[in-house]
């Protein structure tokens, strides 16, 4: 059985959410341990995170585990090892507290985190509480917030606590809501100068409104981390939660932070052979939706998502010459496929359909999956392309073939997917000119196809959301 329950705090230390909680065993439930969390700065650079446990007097056994960080001090625990993680067994005492130490210095092996005299930036580390009362036993992460985007305000609002991120000391929010989301985008002090905040706020909302797949929850935390964290950006679709380089541009087709936007909105999981779908969609999207902003031109778009021809098999790791044929051969092949779905549905149709049907998928999504759902979206098979460039290694390069409407002087179809009477007004004219089949019948098939599939319905309308995979990505 599964159940949320507070975490408890003391008095000065301010919490918006509470850490999650799970129940196991029999009888009845047993609420977790209360716990009260501080963080501080312990030195230039390293972070100090002290858990305290009280309410601890129906326990009969309790153990705490910690992963991502060195356990300085414990007090009323005790070490009893762990695979890869410290575990600590509770003695009996009153009063259980541990006190956790992260590095924040920045070096080849750690390029997601850093520090200055104000502020410091890197992983929140990981905390689970295990409390048995009468053979029952609830599992909590006081360090974790709501499944949703849980960052706290600690110290009087000087520190901002994410589940996978925290940066503390000072720093600068900035907000806005869109599409039912409201975006927290947080820039240690100083990163204004480089951080255009308004602008990515902007660019966020507006791939929020666009951007039809479902999985929209309501809160997305962002950090600007600068020098010298690296180049890019990270993300926990599970939690809705990502940083990106304070130096990332907006106007530049690989934008990182609509890149790192889109992995918030993956909830499906993934089979092996299917991995690759994660980043090719992330950075076909990302260079999409910022050409349908206005903030790159087509040309742009294009000759970002052209490159070298490449033999690598997406459904096959091994055959992949290193970690970005993802992002180029994958987004290629997406953009490719994007161009057949509206051609074939008459700009009626596009890869969001497929997306979205992803996300709600029940299971894990495979390749037979995929290849099912596409034709289900495009109202025909499209088998033999997929695999002969995604399940083998045919290299794409039919990409953003000219539409028929475009040899007529009409625009293409590849942005009218969301706007079916536009697109059924052009298909009328064009059709008339090309003097190709009765319209009516075209209509009828595209109407008969609606009814048949009748699963158009945009985020929010019903539709069960699935648990999503806790996970890094850049």
């Amino acid at each position: 059985m599964l159940f949320s329950a507070p975490i408890a705090l003391v008095p000065g230390v301010a919490a918006a959410p509470s850490g999650d909680s799970a129940h196991a065993g029999g009888g009845d439930s047993v609420a977790p341990a209360s716990a009260s969390v501080t963080v501080t700065r312990d030195g230039p650079e390293t972070v100090r995170y002290e858990v305290a446990l009280t309410n601890l007097s129906r326990t009969d056994r309790l153990w705490v585990v910690v992963g991502g960080a060195e356990v300085r001090t414990a007090t009323g625990l005790t070490r009893t090892g762990g695979d890869g993680r410290t575990r600590l067994r509770w003695t009996g005492a009153d009063v259980a507290r541990v006190t956790l130490a992260v590095s924040v210095d920045a070096d080849r092996a750690r390029p997601e985190r850093a520090a200055t005299d104000a502020w410091a930036f890197g992983p929140v580390p990981f905390v689970e509480v295990q409390r048995e009362v009468d053979g029952s036993v609830a599992r909590s992460w006081p360090l974790t917030g709501d499944s949703v985007a849980g960052d706290r305000r600690l110290d009087g609002g000087r520190h901002v606590v994410g589940d996978r991120y925290a940066l503390v000391g000072d720093h600068d929010v900035r907000t806005a809501a869109a599409a039912g989301q409201r975006f927290r985008l947080v820039m240690p002090v100083g990163a204004g100068s480089t951080v255009d905040a308004p602008a990515v706020l902007d660019a966020l909302a507006g791939a929020a409104r666009e951007f039809h797949v479902g999985d929209r929850d309501e809160r997305v935390l962002a950090f600007a981390a600068p020098d010298p964290v690296r180049d890019g950006g990270e993300s926990v679709p599970a939690r809705d939660e990502f940083w990106v380089d304070a130096d990332a541009s907006l106007d530049s087709p690989e934008n990182v932070w609509i890149h790192e936007y889109v992995h918030t909105r993956q909830s499906f999981s993934l089979a092996p052979e299917m991995r690759w779908f994660r980043e090719a969609s992330a950075e076909y999207y990302a260079a999409r939706l910022s050409y349908e902003q206005g903030l790159v031109s087509r040309s742009a778009m294009r000759d970002s998502l052209d490159g070298s021809a490449s033999a690598a098999t997406l459904t096959d790791p091994a055959s992949w010459p290193d970690r970005q044929t993802p992002h180029e051969k994958g987004a290629r092949a997406l953009a490719v496929l994007d161009s057949k779905i509206r051609d074939a549905s008459l700009g009626h149709r596009s890869l969001e359909d497929v997306f979205r049907r992803l996300n709600s998928h029940d299971g894990t999504v495979t390749y037979a999956v995929f290849a099912r759902t596409v034709a289900a979206v495009a109202g025909q098979p499209m088998d033999e392309w997929l695999d002969r460039h995604v399940a083998g290694d045919a290299p794409v390069t039919d990409d953003y073939r000219q539409s028929p409407l475009a040899a007529v002087g009409l625009p293409a179809l590849d942005r009218l997917g969301s706007t079916p009477g536009t697109a059924f007004f052009l298909v009328a004219l064009a059709l008339s000119l090309l003097a190709s089949g009765p319209l009516y019948a075209v209509i009828g098939r595209l109407q008969r196809r609606e009814q048949r599939d009748g699963d158009r319905d945009d985020d929010g309308r019903g539709g069960e959301r699935h648990s999503r995979e806790t996970r890094l990505l850049g």
